[in-house]
């Protein structure tokens, strides 16, 4: 296995970085600490093809 590389083996949950895009107004969203990413911009999406995700403001790296 290559570093990096997840696998039904691996341990979970692992931290990762994906890059994405915020969605909507982001200061105004971020009030309550939260908000809509989309990953759709770099094809990155979930086995069953989800690619918005609500994140805390904080786990963003600007």
């Amino acid at each position: 296995m290559e570093l990096g590389e997840l696998t039904p083996e691996s341990d979970y949950p692992v931290e990762v970085t994906v890059a994405c895009v915020i969605q909507g107004d982001a200061e105004a969203t971020a009030g309550d600490g939260v908000v809509t990413v989309s990953t759709s911009p770099h094809g990155v999406t979930t086995l069953d093809g989800r690619e918005e995700f609500t994140v805390r403001w904080d786990q963003l790296i600007r």
